[in-house]
């Protein structure tokens, strides 16, 4: 028998990550899209070459990704989201 915490839904074959795990995972999306934005931001040295990291693109994914996190928390704390479907 699996533990508590390592119980997972499924549904259609696809595989639900519980609110614990979403949480970590938009704190460090959050966290590095704030890292992205200020390492991007920064003003360019031409003594140390150009920059071989896309900061500001690499912040705008991390946001999008955010954002999806954050709709995932609040379907999973039962707010309803999106379009119903309708049932047959």
């Amino acid at each position: 028998m699996p533990l508590a915490g390592a119980r997972r839904r499924r549904h259609m074959g696809t595989m639900e990550i519980d609110l614990v795990p979403t949480v970590i995972l938009l704190c460090l999306a959050s966290a590095l899209a704030t890292f992205c934005g200020y390492m991007g931001q920064r003003p360019m040295n031409p003594n140390h070459g150009p920059r071989m990291v896309p900061w500001r693109f690499l912040m705008l994914l991390l946001v999008v990704v955010a954002m999806m996190l954050i709709v995932h928390v609040l379907n999973l704390l039962g707010f309803t989201t999106g379009q119903q479907q309708p049932r047959y």
